[in-house]
């Protein structure tokens, strides 16, 4: 009979001692999860950090962490700073469970990247800098990953920058909202506030995509800039000593700006070059900026970054537009309202050289479209110096006139022909040119474009490398660095002011009616 009874007691012995080891896993959770968090650290010159929570709570059954009272303090060369977050709720992985007990080694061995954490949300984070102040409502993450060796080091209490933490941890997906900011400066309150920021593929150093929407800012109260969207895709955080290199560079700023400025310069070149890039595309749309009586708005804007060897970028503003009482209002002329596209190429030709291309069109006035090979001035010591140093060749303009001319003439007169005229004659005085076959080839230009506008185009001979000075010192002969040419337009500039003036009459009687 009593062999009978056996086999049943090992059993329950067994499974005794397996709910005894279950149920003893919450003091040892939260014990290691208080310790880890003790050891976390943000590391750099001048600063000191301790990090603390103050309740942890552990649900073996549901293998549910909660921490309550979660904070990081310091000090930095610029003052204190803080990070708090109320509570964080999140579940367990079985494998990162396992990692708490004994078997740590074994299940950590030659693993990885591995789920250390799930179903995460962050609620009520609040961050407070010498600069800043800021919050996220809440946060929520699927899953967190991390290498092996970094989940090792928090759960034995060893030392964890928190910067370089976020070099071995990856995510599918996080997911925040309601974000502010705020930034007392000289000119009041700056406040940003963002309702919800999303963040995918996060692994390591890379994101592949992210998104913010709705994002407002505010000065003293009032709303300065609203964008509908932003978006950024294929992101490469630098490597974490150029990191570390350009976060002690900006703190020399607080006592030195122009150490600052030498020290960061080198650093920023080398950020920039980096393969992969910072970011491979931006793009940003429905934007609305606040100005003296009214705002401007801005369809959209975007940036590529398409190679680095050679360094490509191009970027575009798309439906800029200003209304016509905003741009009178401010200018004192009489305007049309603004409808403009622009895009804008760089090209790196050398490690000092870049083709610039620019196309700027705006609707009812005129086309821009501009090239040419801009030459880095070097390492001097002051912007002042590197302008006059500064450098181009190739060069070419050509501007297509849509009505920009005859918007010039109205504010003259209304009267055509005194306008056209009065144009005529000051530019035929003002140009006090050498007499030159070049300069008069430049004069004869200049005039056919004003007496009857259509194309204008100029460019310099090629390979001819021109600096600042050399332009400074040939205001009375343009003709030996540029050539100039036109191509006259269908109508006369005084057909176009007669006209235009005709109808602004028509738009501007049922405004001064509607005023009475």
């Amino acid at each position: 009979m009593k062999k009978a009874y056996l086999p049943a007691a090992v059993v329950i012995l067994i499974a005794a001692g397996f709910l005894g080891l279950f149920f003893g896993l919450s003091p040892l959770v939260e014990g290691q999860v208080q310790r880890g968090i003790q050891n976390i650290g943000i590391s750099g010159d001048g600063i000191s950090t301790q990090a603390a929570v103050d309740r942890v709570e552990f649900s073996p059954l549901s293998r549910t962490l909660t921490l309550y009272g979660l904070r990081l303090r310091g000090e930095t060369p610029q003052g204190p700073l803080a990070y708090e977050v109320a509570e964080v709720s999140l579940r367990i992985p079985l494998r990162m469970l396992l990692a708490y007990t004994p078997l740590r080694s074994m299940v950590l061995k030659d693993v990885g990247m591995m789920p250390v954490a799930e179903n995460i949300v962050v609620r009520n984070l609040a961050l407070r800098t010498p600069e800043a102040r800021g919050s996220v409502q809440r946060e929520e993450i699927d899953e967190l990953r991390s290498q092996s060796e970094l989940v090792a080091r928090f759960l034995d209490g060893a030392p964890i920058d928190a910067l370089a933490a976020t070099y071995l941890m990856s995510a599918d997906k996080a997911h925040s909202f309601f974000l502010s900011v705020s930034i007392p400066g000289k000119e009041g309150l700056a406040q940003l506030t963002i309702k919800e920021s999303l963040i995918k593929g996060w692994d390591g150093a890379s994101v592949e995509h992210m998104r913010i929407d709705d994002m407002q800012s505010r000065l003293d109260g009032h709303e300065s800039m609203r964008m509908a969207s932003f978006e950024a895709n294929g992101l490469t955080l630098p490597e974490l000593g150029l990191l570390h290199r350009l976060m002690d560079a900006a703190a020399m700023s607080e006592n030195d700006m122009d150490a600052a400025v030498k020290a960061l310069g080198p650093i920023v070149e080398e950020i920039l070059a980096a393969d992969p890039p910072l970011v491979r595309q931006v793009r940003a749309s429905g934007m609305t900026f606040a100005v003296e009586n009214g705002s401007v708005t801005v369809g959209s804007v975007g940036f590529d970054w398409l190679s680095n060897s050679p360094r490509h970028t191009t970027s575009f503003i798309r439906d800029l537009a200003a209304s016509k009482s905003l741009l009178e209002d401010a200018s004192g002329l009489a305007m049309p309202a603004l409808k403009a596209n622009m895009t804008f190429e760089s090209l790196g030709l050398s490690t000092a050289s870049h083709k610039k291309t620019m196309s700027i069109k705006a609707e009812g006035l005129a086309d821009v479209d501009c090239s040419f090979t801009l030459y880095d001035a070097g390492i001097i010591s002051t912007s002042e110096q590197a302008l006059l140093m500064q450098s181009f060749s190739d060069l070419h303009l050509a501007v297509k006139d849509h009505g920009a001319l005859a918007w010039v003439g109205l504010n003259l007169s209304h009267d055509g022909r005194a306008a056209a005229t009065a144009l005529h004659q000051t530019l035929d005085k003002g140009l006090d040119l050498a007499p030159t076959p070049q300069n008069n080839a430049i004069r004869q230009a200049l005039l056919t474009f004003v007496q009857r506008p259509g194309q204008l185009e100029a460019a310099s001979a090629k390979g001819q490398r021109i600096g600042i000075l050399q332009i400074l010192a040939a205001l009375n002969d343009p003709g030996a660095l540029f050539t100039c040419t036109a191509v006259a337009g269908q109508k006369t500039l005084e057909e176009q002011i007669n006209t235009l003036a005709a109808q602004t009459a028509k738009t501007s009687a049922p405004a001064e009616a509607a005023g009475k």
